[in-house]
C-alpha cells in the first residue's frame, strides 16, 4: 500500500459527530473521506459544505463500489447491531465511535464477529488524543512517580429540566445515561493515564434521585481501586461545563484539563481546548494501523475493562 497517498474512507453518520470527522480529516495527510451515508437531507447538506467533494452512498452495502480502504461509524448507539452485519461484510478497518455498545455482552458480540470477518475495530475516543491529556501522561510517565489517587469530573453543562425525547432518553435504545455517555471518556482517560481498576461503590441518579433499571441517570459517581490508586469519578449532564483529573502522588499533584496541563498548581503547558487536533490525531493512527497492520494496541481491549466496569456500576446502583 502507498503511503505518501491519504487512505479513501467512508463514513456513517454525518450528524454532529461525523461531522467532526470531516472536519478532522481537512487537517489530515493521512485520510481522506470520499463516500457518506446519512438518512438526514439536513445532515448530508452540512456534510457536503464542510466536504464537497463527499459522494452519498444509499445503503451500506453500496460502499463496495468505492474501493474503500476504511470506514468510520458514527450512529445512536442503538443502531450498530442492526447494521453490523452488512458493515462487516464490507471487510474493512473499523473506526466506532464510543461507546463499544451498550452493554458488555454486545460489545463482546460485535467484537466477536468482527474477529470471525477478519475486520480489525478501532473505537474512537477523543480525550486520550487530547494534548493536554497526552502531556499528563507524558509527564507523569517520565516522572516515575505512582499515582495514589485519581479524580476525574467531566459536566456537561446541559438542562436536566428539559427531558430528552430522542433515542438518548430511552435506556433500550441509549444502554444509559450519564455514566455511559461521559462517564465513558472519563473511564477510559484514566486507563490510559492510570491503567486498569475494580469498581469499589456506584451511585447513579435521576433528577436527585437514585435510578431503576428502566431510567436514564444524569449523574453517576463511582470509587475504584487500581493497584497502588484510589479512583474517584464524576459524570453528570446538569451543573456547568467543565472537566478535569487530578492526578495525586507521594510528591506531586497533577491536573490537566483541555486547556492545559498543571503541577502543583502551576501551569506547565498551555493547549487549545477544540477537537481538532485530537481528532486528526485519532485518524492518523487509524491510517497508521491500516497501513501497518499496527491493530495490537491495548485500545480496543481497554473498552472491555470498560463496558464490565460500566455494566457493574449499573448492576451496583440498581440495588439501592
Amino acid at each position: 500500500m502507498q503511503t505518501d497517498t491519504p487512505l479513501r474512507l467512508g463514513i456513517i453518520g454525518l450528524g454532529n459527530q461525523g461531522q467532526e470527522h470531516l472536519i478532522a480529516a481537512n487537517n489530515s495527510d493521512a485520510v481522506q473521506f470520499v463516500v457518506g451515508i446519512d438518512p438526514s437531507t439536513k445532515s448530508l447538506y452540512k456534510a457536503q459544505q464542510l466536504q464537497p467533494t463527499l459522494a452519498i452512498a444509499p445503503e451500506t452495502l453500496s460502499l463496495a463500489g468505492y474501493a474503500l480502504d476504511g470506514l468510520v461509524i458514527a450512529l445512536p448507539h442503538h443502531c450498530y447491531a442492526d447494521i453490523w452485519d452488512d458493515v462487516l461484510a464490507l471487510g474493512l478497518p473499523i473506526l466506532k465511535e464510543k461507546p463499544l455498545a451498550r452493554s458488555l455482552a454486545e460489545s463482546l458480540q460485535l467484537l466477536s464477529q468482527a474477529q470471525q470477518s477478519g475486520c480489525h475495530v478501532q473505537t474512537a475516543i477523543q480525550r486520550r488524543h487530547h494534548p493536554s491529556y497526552q502531556a499528563l501522561q507524558q509527564f507523569i510517565s517520565a516522572s516515575g512517580e505512582l499515582p495514589l489517587e485519581a479524580h476525574a469530573h467531566l459536566h456537561l453543562g446541559f438542562d436536566t429540566s428539559v427531558k430528552n425525547t430522542t433515542w438518548r432518553g430511552n435506556r433500550a435504545s441509549a444502554g444509559g445515561g450519564a455514566l455511559l455517555d461521559s462517564g465513558y471518556h472519563l473511564i477510559d482517560l484514566l486507563h490510559y493515564l492510570i491503567g486498569p481498576f475494580e469498581l469499589v461503590a456506584a451511585s447513579l441518579w435521576q433528577d436527585d434521585m437514585p435510578v431503576n433499571e428502566q431510567q436514564i441517570d444524569d449523574q453517576a459517581m463511582l470509587v475504584g481501586r487500581g493497584e497502588r490508586c484510589w479512583v474517584m469519578l464524576e459524570s453528570c449532564v446538569g451543573k456547568q461545563k467543565s472537566e478535569e483529573v487530578v492526578i495525586k502522588t507521594a510528591t506531586n499533584i497533577w491536573s490537566a484539563n483541555r486547556e492545559g496541563l498543571w503541577r502543583n498548581g502551576l501551569l506547565i503547558s498551555s493547549h487549545p481546548r477544540g477537537w481538532e487536533r485530537a481528532m486528526c490525531s485519532q485518524l492518523d493512527t487509524f491510517a497508521h494501523n491500516i497501513r501497518h497492520g499496527t491493530w495490537d494496541s491495548d485500545m480496543i481491549w481497554d473498552q472491555i475493562p470498560a463496558m464490565r466496569l460500566i455494566d457493574s456500576a449499573y448492576r451496583l446502583a440498581s440495588r439501592y
